[in-house]
């Protein structure tokens, strides 16, 4: 039989309408009362009637994910799944729900935002991608809606969560240039997105610091993140012969870079972004920390979420530190 609220406020010894507090984290109960009543909710296993909570907080206790343009790269790329397993393990503790939003166009994923918004149905949204007068994001900003990018963003007003792309693929080049390469390739996703657009300029910069010509034929972009938008067709069109090393953006470009090598017999450094260990052999790789870039960005907005309820407005610029991993 489901416990009552009645039953946990005795256990606790407090008031229902104590009981009623604490689900609603009202600032004006203790944090030692808080405490005794959430251990009477865990001892009864009771779990609350948000449906209820949201009618008289006004607030759903659930938060929105908005996805790539093509939702494939959410599910290909072992970035977005390691990401969502950070925002999902501190949401599970924040008793807070997920709504994934997705479409087949930017005007159905637009659509979807707006049902979310006009419809009250997430307290804030994360952007899990950024990408320059993206309508969706505007719309957010238009209608003062709690979010944060989990990206750059360009308006110095807009929540962020992210690393430092620009110094990622500085390191990334530079691991290759103090091995003394020269020639060194770079091969990325779409252009359109800020990260891919940041590495390129850490690329850039590392060779020019290190007195190194920029040579545009050794640099290459695809449509997308997918596999079928062809980092290994793009290495059809650069000059292996030429080259010593290969920067990629993201795992998934490096595994069309490393089979296209592994076909040719070709052997190439290789190095990547990624969050866990690959299963490819990379010479080394940027772990970007995706799991705790996941956590941050919900802790973020759950602040965001706060100060709005205050009628406070604050901007967050968070960035998560990288590391290189060598094999």
């Amino acid at each position: 039989m489901r416990a009552t609220i009645k039953e946990v406020a005795k256990l606790a010894g407090v008031s229902p309408s104590t009981v009623t507090r604490v689900v609603q984290d009202k600032s004006t109960i203790s944090d030692e009362t808080k405490q005794k009543v959430r251990a009477a909710m865990k001892a009864l296993d009771y779990h609350p009637n948000l449906n209820a909570r949201s009618l008289v907080s006004q607030f759903t206790q659930v938060i929105g994910l908005v996805l790539p343009d093509d939702s494939d790269v959410f599910y290909q790329n072992p970035f977005f799944p390691t990401v969502l397993r950070g925002i999902s393990q501190v949401a599970a503790d924040s008793d807070y729900a997920i709504q994934i939003s997705t479409g087949k166009d930017e005007e159905g994923r637009l659509n979807a935002v707006k049902q979310m918004i006009y419809g009250k149905r997430v307290d804030g949204l994360i952007f899990l991608y950024s990408k320059p007068n993206d309508p969706l994001v505007q719309f957010a900003i238009d209608n003062d809606f709690p979010f944060l990018i989990l990206g750059k963003a360009v308006s110095p007003f807009v929540s962020l969560v992210d690393n430092d792309n620009i110094q990622g693929g500085q390191d990334a080049t530079n691991y290759f240039i103090k091995k003394g390469y020269k020639n060194i390739g770079f091969l990325a996703g779409n252009k359109e997105l800020v990260v891919s657009q940041d590495r390129f300029q850490g690329y850039k910069k590392a060779l020019h610091e290190a007195n190194i010509p920029y040579n545009e034929k050794l640099v290459k972009f695809s449509f997308g993140f997918l596999l079928e938008d062809t980092s290994y067709k793009s290495m059809e069109k650069l000059p292996i012969e030429n080259m010593e090393a290969i920067v990629t953006s993201d795992s998934l470009v490096a595994e069309g870079v490393l089979q296209y090598l592994t076909e040719k017999q070709i052997h190439l450094p290789v190095i990547s972004f990624d969050s866990i260990k690959p299963r490819l052999p990379l010479t080394a790789y940027i772990d970007i920390n995706a799991l705790e870039l996941g956590k941050e960005s919900f802790r973020t907005l759950q602040q965001i979420i706060s100060d709005q309820k205050k009628n406070q407005i604050i901007c967050y610029r968070k960035l998560i530190p990288h590391s290189i991993i060598t094999h």
